[in-house]
């Protein structure tokens, strides 16, 4: 797809991207004997958009401070058939969209995450297990906080290892597969914190 980096313009806040239509439901597993073993997962009858609809891409323009190629996380509701371009000259399997830039959350170089302008990676922060003679098997998490662990450059009132104290339902959930291994972020708005703590 290298021909048609930076080859189609983007109109106003958007950017130009392709999905594999494919890459959603391989995953690799280790086998015993140490083999890696390719998997599919059929994820198009899941409830959750989230899981079903696609949530990474591979930008075919320049964006922001990432170059065309790079993959990106996204919006999982952020496409649809409207957005689809007409493009002829890539496999079967290959979409090309534009997408508006409010959905184009990270983007990824091998395992590094990458923060774009107004979008921070975090992690939920739990409450000490209780101590004692019961058994708790799954931790609570504390409502409204959440770990800063990636930021761009742009953020200045929050660094790494902060925690920011936000709206109650602030920890959006990106999963996506890298490598064939589905992995999930945590995405956090900027103006979706109220706080922070050092």
């Amino acid at each position: 797809m290298k021909h048609l980096y930076n080859k189609i313009k983007p109109v106003g806040k958007r950017a130009i991207i392709a999905i594999d239509t494919n890459s959603k439901g391989k995953h690799i597993i280790k086998g015993e004997d140490g083999k890696d073993v390719e998997m599919y997962v059929a994820h198009e009858y899941s409830w959750d958009g989230k899981v079903s609809n696609y949530t990474q891409a591979t930008l075919l323009t320049d964006f922001k401070n990432l170059k065309a190629g790079t993959d990106v996380l996204i919006y999982h509701n952020g496409l649809n058939d409207e957005f689809q371009l007409p493009i002829n000259d890539v496999p079967p399997y290959i979409k090309v969209y534009t997408i508006e830039s409010q959905f184009v959350y990270f983007g990824i170089q091998g395992e590094d995450v990458i923060c774009l302008d107004g979008f921070m990676l975090a992690e939920r922060i739990y409450e000490e297990p209780y101590k004692g003679n019961i058994i708790v098997t799954e931790q609570k998490k504390k409502e409204s906080m959440l770990k800063i662990i990636g930021k761009p450059e742009s953020i200045t009132d929050y660094e790494i290892g902060d925690i920011a104290i936000t709206y109650k339902y602030a920890d959006y959930e990106v999963i996506h597969s890298v490598g064939g291994k589905q992995k999930t972020f945590i995405r956090l708005k900027h103006s979706d914190c109220l706080g922070k703590i050092n």
